[in-house]
Formats: structure tokens, C-alpha cells, sequence
């Protein structure tokens, strides 16, 4: 197949390119017009047959002539933030240009469409768990609401009969691939540095490797199968397991510091007031200590069932990801 894919240079995007290309699918990537990753771009064409497009996600005619004789779509483009700093891109970006490339290629008849989406486009959820039923929620921060406006447009166009596969990541770790760390690693980097971080009882988050979030978008490539949603939760991990992993993976001892989950979320609304001066971590804020406090589990049991997938350990991943 041609697959026509958008953000395929970041942290996720570049795996997701890298098995499609693999499994012997044709990419046709947009890139941004000020793009340059010689390893990157190397290490894809390698790969397989990969054709660079430069342009705006945002540009209706950059979308058209990306889709142009395309097989399927694959949309991972999105500003990944967990603080407000970025509202307005996350606006035109993760909300209203993915509707229009998901609105679009849905005219052009492409199947299937994919949407990469995230779980805290569901969070928090009416009721215990994740899956793939639970509706959009309002969001409480900027990147929350811009997801799950796309969910609605995504959900919509499901109704309509077109063939849209929405996936739900949840906290994806990992090694890079010749691209910067994700949002989740960046947020270890202070805990690293000044080797100290909470111990927050019953605190802890689903986590998946960015190897079988890959994985599974690669298996999401046959058409016909009409529209689908997938979530990708992972393991249920601990914050302290979280710690002991990133202890593992960084070669040194952190000391923990025992807080409560109020004390944690309070510190998190600092760590927003203060985004761009305190220190605290590009992946902390309130909201982030809201996923994790809540700790609320997801059910895969679709994801897994249908595309035949099984979760690697997050905390091998995690120790990976120093590597």
C-alpha cells in the first residue's frame, strides 16, 4: 500500500514509519518545511521506499497533494504537551487540521484512516475503566480538549460508515529513534538530574512500548475492515515502579520523598503556574498528576485480540530507553 503519513519524524511517528516500512508498505511523508534530520532521513530510506513531501498539516493544498494517489492514511501529526504553553497550536494542529485531513481522505475514499489519538482524550472516563466505548471527555488542559475535539470528528465520520480507526496510546516509553526522547521521558530528566522523586501512594499509570504501538498500527493496515477504535494502554505501572525502572535504565539512586496525592497534584498546579521558569519537567503538570493519581486501568482486550498483539514489559522499555 501508499501510505500517506503525518508526523512520522517525531518520537512515535518515526517507529510507525520505520515498521511500515519494514512490513513493505510505500510512505509518502509531509514534513515541515524547516525539517532536517540527516539520521533520521537516512534511517528511513534505508527502510524501504519513503518520498518526502514538505509543507504545512494546516494547508488544505499540502493535504491534497499528500493524499493524491494514497492507499490509506496514516495521522500522527500533533503538539504533545501536558501544560497550556502551546493552546493555540494544539488548537489548529490537533483539533482543526486533523479534522480536515481525516475529513478529506474520507472524501477521497482512502481505508483505512487512521487517527493516532491518546487516552487522556478519554480521561477522565464516567466510570472505572478506559476501552474502546468510553465517550470523549471535556479535557482539563489545552492538549486534553484539542484530542478530544479530533475524537469527536473521528467518531462522527465512524457513524457515517467511513472506514476510520481511531488508536489510544497511553504513556508511550521506549528508545528514540534518531529523534528527540517522548513527553513521558522528558518528564524523568529532573528526577535524574537532582537523583530525588515522590512516593506517591496508590499513584501509578498505564505505560506501552513504542515498539508495540508501532506494532499495532503496522496490523491496521488492511482495508476493509470499516471503523475501528483501539486502546493502547499497555501495563499498569506503579509510580515507584516507574522510579525503580528509571533508576535501572539511568545508573543511578534517587531518593524518594513521601508525599500525598493532594500534595502531588498541588505541586503539579506550581509546575503550571511556573511552565518555562521552575525546573520541574517538560512532561509534569496538574494534569499529569491527575493521570497518575488517578491510576485509572485501561482495557485492550480488543487491541490485543483483534490484531494479535502482546504488550512488552514498560519497565524493560523504560531501562531501554537510557540505552
Amino acid at each position: 500500500m501508499l501510505i500517506a503519513v503525518t508526523g512520522g519524524t517525531g518520537y512515535l511517528g518515526a517507529h510507525i514509519v520505520s515498521a511500515l516500512l519494514d512490513a513493505g508498505h510505500r510512505v509518502r511523508l509531509l514534513v515541515e518545511p524547516s525539517f532536517r534530520n540527516d539520521e533520521l532521513t537516512a534511517l528511513l530510506s534505508d527502510r524501504g521506499e519513503v518520498t518526502w513531501l514538505r509543507g504545512d498539516v494546516r494547508d488544505r493544498a499540502t493535504v491534497s497533494e499528500l493524499l493524491d494517489g494514497c492507499d490509506a492514511l496514516l495521522h500522527a501529526a500533533g503538539i504533545v504537551g501536558t501544560d497550556d504553553s502551546r493552546a493555540q497550536l494544539m488548537w489548529e494542529i490537533n483539533a482543526y487540521a486533523t479534522e480536515s485531513i481525516l475529513r478529506t481522505a474520507a472524501e477521497r475514499g482512502l481505508d483505512p484512516i487512521v487517527s493516532v489519538s491518546s487516552y487522556a482524550s478519554l480521561f477522565p472516563p464516567p466510570g472505572p475503566v478506559i476501552g474502546p466505548d468510553t465517550p470523549p471527555a471535556d479535557g482539563r488542559s489545552a492538549y486534553g480538549k484539542t484530542k478530544a475535539y479530533a475524537d469527536r470528528v473521528a467518531r462522527e465520520l465512524q457513524r457515517d460508515g467511513a472506514p476510520v480507526v481511531v488508536t489510544y496510546p497511553s504513556s508511550v516509553v521506549g528508545p528514540a529513534l534518531a529523534t528527540a526522547p517522548g513527553i513521558t521521558e522528558q518528564g524523568w530528566q529532573t528526577i535524574v538530574r537532582y537523583r530525588i522523586a515522590p512516593r506517591v501512594r496508590d499513584a501509578g499509570m498505564q505505560m506501552v512500548d513504542v515498539r508495540d504501538i508501532a506494532d499495532v498500527h503496522v496490523a491496521l493496515m488492511r482495508p476493509g475492515r470499516g471503523p475501528k477504535r483501539y486502546v493502547c494502554g499497555g501495563v499498569f505501572m506503579t509510580f515507584d515502579e516507574m522510579v525503580s525502572a528509571v533508576e535501572a535504565g539511568a545508573g543511578v539512586r534517587i531518593r524518594r520523598v513521601p508525599l500525598s496525592p493532594a500534595v502531588f497534584r498541588a505541586v503539579g498546579r506550581v509546575s503550571d503556574l511556573l511552565a518555562g521558569l521552575a525546573p520541574l519537567g517538560a512532561g509534569f503538570s496538574y494534569e499529569a498528576a491527575q493521570l497518575i493519581t488517578a491510576g485509572i486501568p485501561t482495557d485492550d482486550s480488543v487491541t490485543l485480540s483483534e490484531l494479535g498483539i502482546t504488550w512488552r514489559s514498560p519497565r524493560e522499555a523504560i531501562i531501554a530507553s537510557f540505552q
